[in-house]
């Protein structure tokens, strides 16, 4: 049996291959029925749309097993989908998330390709640039991030906090695509960690923990060599676990020796942990883990940083002006 899945017209680039077939679904004799609408070596042309307008059709139809090449397609269409104004920031915030976890999942299942770390850079790049023009990026992709626990979701939440805190912190845009790509290969360590551990429902023993500590490095180990990640990005995955009172890991640095970076990455990787379902416990409010943060976690973060966080999460002063003093900080 086959199985399909529903994506919007709208999600589609005029005069563009999309690279598998589109159906649409029609009722026949009372049942319903999916019916080729456009090959996928057929470019999806402006009379295609039309006939869609026409017949008062919004959703097309995919296979699901061609669900991962319609996200390529879309990753392959990203500029374009950012820059058509006919799209909402929910449908464009939507595609940028979505892009993002297949991509993670495929730099999980290949760390070492320098063809997903330039898709990375890519994604990145393009992400930064929909953030900096369009005010409604914050709320609508904050909406769109996933609240069950996976590495790769894990590693789309936190790239995508990362550059809307990063926007928030003033970052200059190329320190934007620093954060951006080291947030979204943090975790790429972990990929030699056994499923049955990072799945654990209970709490880990000590040998396990032990060889959980060591993804960060491993992270390291992976990467080297990769000359498209600049050493900015690389803090956030060796110090991403560092505490600010030095008694983190691996290398139980503290204070100004542990990189912006790796201090703000900190805060999100524990906030999004917190905010996240994990398998031995239920996801925490926002305000309650922001709370545990604060008030039970002495030394771990650094405390200027993790208040202008909680501000940047507020409901007020989001930073969309300026600031009197306010300047644009290169890391």
């Amino acid at each position: 049996m086959i199985n399909y899945v529903a994506v919007t017209e709208n999600s589609l680039i005029e005069n563009t291959v999309i690279g598998c077939d589109l159906y649409i679904r029609l009722n026949v004799k009372g049942s319903p029925r999916h019916v080729l609408f456009c090959r996928g070596d057929e470019a999806f042309s402006n009379t295609r749309r039309e006939e869609l307008i026409n017949r008062n059709m919004d959703n097309l139809f995919i296979c699901t097993r061609d669900f991962k090449s319609y996200i390529r397609y879309q990753e392959n269409n990203l500029q374009k989908i950012l820059d058509d104004n006919k799209r909402s920031s929910k449908e464009k915030s939507h595609v940028v998330y979505h892009v993002a976890k297949n991509l993670a999942q495929d730099l999980l299942s290949d760390p070492r390709s320098g063809t997903n770390i330039d898709r990375v850079a890519n994604w990145v790049e393009k992400s930064v640039g929909y953030i900096l023009h369009d005010e409604n990026a914050f709320s609508s992709l904050l909406k769109v991030t996933e609240h069950d626990y996976y590495t790769y979701t894990h590693s789309v939440n936190l790239a995508v906090l990362g550059l809307l805190f990063g926007k928030h912190i003033l970052l200059d845009q190329r320190s934007l695509n620093y954060l951006g790509i080291g947030m979204l290969i943090h975790d790429v360590g972990k990929v030699e960690i056994p499923l049955e551990i990072l799945n654990k429902p209970g709490r880990l023993t000590k040998e396990e923990f032990e060889l959980v500590k060591k993804h960060p490095e491993t992270g390291i180990r992976l990467l080297k060599g990769e000359k498209n990640i600049d050493v900015k990005s690389l803090k956030v995955v060796i110090q991403h676990h560092e505490n600010y009172d030095g008694t983190g890991y691996p290398d139980k640095i503290g204070g100004s020796d542990i990189h912006l970076f790796g201090r703000a990455s900190r805060i999100l990787d524990v906030y999004d942990a917190l905010t996240t379902n994990r398998p031995y416990r239920n996801a925490m409010k926002p305000f309650a883990a922001l709370v545990e943060m604060k008030r039970n976690m002495p030394g771990c973060f650094e405390e200027e940083l993790l208040n202008e966080f909680i501000s940047f999460l507020g409901p007020k002063d989001q930073r969309r002006n300026k600031r009197e003093g306010d300047v644009l900080v290169e890391t």
